[in-house]
């Protein structure tokens, strides 16, 4: 015999739990898939919301709906629900799963962020690689010697797969340092495109460390919000990703 008797305390108990459910994919998004501002680029939020509006409304509102004590099927009613509400949050965070930020390819011109939907299975096993689970990872790029792949390369470029979706032309960050330092642009020109927010900009740059004559930065293109990266303006070392737009 169920020992909750009323359907609106039921609901509020299945509700206490779907909340906590649903708070440890938020941890599970922001701390290891969608880390600092990648979340915002990604658009990790609207993502999230669509995965709380299953899993916190779903549930409750059915068992609000179908409790009743005493009721002949509601070990099977609730079983049921359970369920679905279970296959319907495994769809959700394997969505953002497959959604999530896998490479910051650092192209010298600027940085894509790389889901893991962008990349062809047949590319990652040219590339003898996996995709990392626990973050994305900063990379350069090697263009291929033969003129032919350098052009296939450019022409899937303007369909949007470039080197940072083709992980078989992958290098470590530190091969870019030299386009990096002759592309990326003065602090000043960030605080043009972003009026009203210059001393932001520089507070941002206080905490790391940095004045804005000792920094250079990048546009960050991802699905969501473009955003920027900062880089120390004499070894190119990545400073972080910050929350300013990179153009107008």
């Amino acid at each position: 015999m169920p020992l909750i008797t009323n359907r609106f305390l039921a609901a509020g108990v299945h509700l206490l739990i779907s909340v906590i459910v649903a708070l440890c994919v938020f941890l599970l998004l922001r701390l290891l898939w969608y880390p600092g501002e990648l979340f915002r680029a990604i658009g990790g939020g609207e993502l999230f919301a669509v995965v709380v509006a299953i899993d916190v409304a779903l549930g409750p509102l059915l068992t609000l709906i179908v409790y009743k004590r005493n009721k002949p099927s509601l070990r099977f009613d609730l079983t049921v629900i359970g369920v679905l509400q279970a296959l319907a949050m495994a769809y959700g965070v394997h969505t953002l799963f497959i959604g999530r930020p896998v490479y910051l390819a650092v192209l010298g011109h600027r940085v894509d962020v790389v889901q893991a939907s962008e990349i062809d299975p047949e590319d990652l096993l040219k590339a003898n690689q996996t995709l990392p689970l626990t973050g994305p990872r900063w990379v350069g790029y090697q263009p291929p010697k033969d003129r032919k792949e350098r052009e296939d390369v450019l022409f899937g470029s303007l369909g949007g797969k470039d080197y940072g979706q083709l992980p078989q032309y992958h290098a470590p960050v530190e091969v870019m340092q030299a386009d990096v330092l002759n592309l990326a642009k003065p602090l000043a020109k960030l605080k043009d495109f972003n009026r009203g927010k210059e001393s932001e900009i520089s507070d941002w740059l206080t905490k790391r460390g940095y004045s804005d004559q000792g920094a250079v930065f990048l546009g960050l293109r991802a699905r969501a919000e473009d955003l920027t990266v900062v880089f120390d303006a004499k070894t190119a070392k990545v400073i972080g990703i910050a929350p300013f737009k990179p153009w107008d």
